[in-house]
């Protein structure tokens, strides 16, 4: 819960849930990061204790960053049959609710967990009285922007150079 807000975000899948993270979960978060960012720096060629190093500090850094842009965000961990598969990171406000991050596991990617979540957070926004959703994205991240687009987000402009602010309205 935060500002007075009750989540209830219930995906169409009765073998997904969410649940809120708590310590027992860091160690599966910062696998999760590791995961997604360990394809990012090898495709750029660095291996070994350099990508380590990069991604022990980036996740660092973004935990501070989170810490600091969006104190009162509700860290939900994703699960598929009970195993943790991914996380969803979000900031609710009266007026709209912001995916300050959502990740999956790699494995569990394109199988449609990202959707039924983005629906079940939509309609809970939606019965909740809040007129949007936002997030950012990295501009270069097609693919996500693809995604995003498919599901209802538009973009409205750059935050920056190198992220993209998007927003789905959720009239009645």
């Amino acid at each position: 819960m935060t500002d007075g807000i009750s989540l209830d975000i219930v995906p169409d899948d009765p073998a997904l849930r969410l649940r809120c993270d708590g310590p027992i979960d860091a160690p599966f978060i910062r696998h999760l990061f590791e995961e997604v960012r360990t394809a990012q720096f090898t495709a750029t060629g660095l291996s070994g204790p350099i990508v380590r190093q990069l991604i022990a500090q980036q996740f660092r850094s973004q935990l501070a960053g989170y810490a600091t842009q969006f104190p009162g965000a509700i860290s939900l961990i994703v699960t598929r049959d009970g195993t943790a598969i991914g996380r969803l990171l979000l900031h609710c406000a009266r007026e709209r609710w912001h995916i300050v991050d959502i990740a999956l596991l790699p494995a569990d990617c394109g199988r449609g967990a990202g959707t039924k979540i983005v629906e079940a957070l939509g309609a809970d926004a939606r019965r909740q009285g809040v007129s949007a959703l936002t997030l950012t994205v990295l501009a270069g991240n097609q693919a996500a922007r693809r995604f995003y687009q498919r599901h209802g987000f538009a973009e409205t402009g750059m935050l920056g150079a190198a992220h993209l602010a998007m927003r789905k309205d959720l009239a009645a």
